[in-house]
């Protein structure tokens, strides 16, 4: 059943939004002492023990394969001033990965982190007195179809390869990786885009909650369930991605340039994701040929397509009707098209298709 979000937050949601900085102040005081000469290796171990360092070591370990001896070696070769010389941890692909990483991305901005301490101190003070830090977990509730209580573990951390990230055990911004990116090139991330990273990650946790509930409901059989993850996806960063980031305007969205490539290729994507349901519905795709499929979609491609689809759907009916879509992602087909006829838009998915999706998992 559809559950509008009312414009009063329901009474058991959290709304206080508390950033654990930890880490990024333990770093930032070691690589403080590794200026001014020889640290502790203990010193080194404690830093190495925090959940925010944990969290910088899984992220690499995603795609990549580190331990957390390398880490500590790469830290330690850092507060001396050098770059550690890694052997993989393992055979194989990963571990060379990982390796790469350590001494190509996170060994060179320790390097300048312990020459630029003064800087990494006052981007600290300056994130942690964000007022709008508050802010986080209400605008990701008011983009959601139902009322679910949100408590996100988010970290300011410094360290590690990404400049941020979100996966089960919490969502971070590394404030040394950010500005180590952006140092000669541009600024890093500002308040507000702090505030709309953190609510994305955090709506994407509370949409996961929700569409997990309705997945249990369905009784997907065959190629079902890759066609329910696909919608899911395109759903899941479309959503995000016009409704906070955007603030619901295209045109906002045209403007940041970190999309733009995608948002060019919607010609492309568009006819490529009603292939892709098509092939999941037939039952053919194994789940290799399914990752190769929509391959094409990593990096931006998820977002730009379901910006575009949910956009179209509220210059018609507005932002209630796209939650009432993200309530049930088998109407999204159904009510694209629809909306799509209205304002006249090129691209139109197969009826039979939306007519598919809409009946997908029931029992027939």
């Amino acid at each position: 059943m559809f559950v509008l979000l009312a414009a009063t937050l329901p009474a058991c949601a959290k709304t206080e939004t508390t950033v654990e900085a930890t880490q990024a102040q333990a770093m930032l005081a070691l690589l403080q002492r590794c200026h001014k000469g020889p640290v502790p290796p203990q010193d080194i171990a404690q830093v190495i023990a925090l959940p925010g360092t944990q969290l910088i070591i899984g992220q690499q370990n995603i795609s990549r394969r580190i331990t957390p001896q390398q880490y500590e070696a790469v830290l330690t070769s850092a507060c001396k001033g050098e770059t550690a010389h890694l052997n993989p941890s393992e055979p194989g692909a990963r571990a060379e990965k990982g390796v790469k990483g350590l001494t190509q991305d996170v060994a060179p901005s320790l390097l300048w982190a312990v020459e630029n301490t003064v800087a990494l101190q006052k981007r600290l003070q300056t994130v942690n007195q964000n007022p709008d830090l508050g802010k986080v977990i209400p605008l990701a509730l008011n983009n959601l179809p139902e009322k679910i209580d949100l408590s996100p573990k988010l970290f300011f951390v410094m360290g590690g390869r990404a400049g941020a990230t979100a996966f089960d055990e919490g969502i971070y911004i590394d404030l040394l990786a950010d500005m180590w990116r952006s140092r000669d090139h541009s600024n890093p991330m500002s308040s507000q885009q702090i505030v709309e990273f953190f609510a994305h990650e955090t709506h994407h946790i509370g949409y996961g909650r929700i569409l997990d509930q309705k997945r249990q409901s369905l009784h997907l059989t065959g190629g079902q369930p890759q066609a329910w993850n696909f919608l899911v996806d395109v759903l899941m960063e479309g959503s995000a991605t016009l409704l906070i980031n955007a603030h619901g305007s295209w045109a906002e969205l045209e403007s940041a340039d970190h999309i733009k490539p995608d948002l060019a290729r919607l010609p492309k994507l568009l006819p490529e994701a009603q292939s892709i349901l098509q092939q999941t519905l037939s039952g053919t795709m194994s789940d290799q040929q399914y990752q190769q499929a929509a391959s094409d979609f990593l990096g931006e491609g998820y977002h730009a397509t379901g910006a575009r689809l949910l956009y179209v759907i509220q210059e018609v009916r507005g932002k209630q009707g796209v939650l009432r879509v993200m309530d049930d992602p088998r109407s999204l087909l159904t009510v694209y098209n629809q909306c799509a006829a209205e304002k006249g838009e090129p691209f139109r998915f197969d009826p039979q298709l939306a007519k598919q999706m809409e009946t997908l998992g029931k029992d027939h």
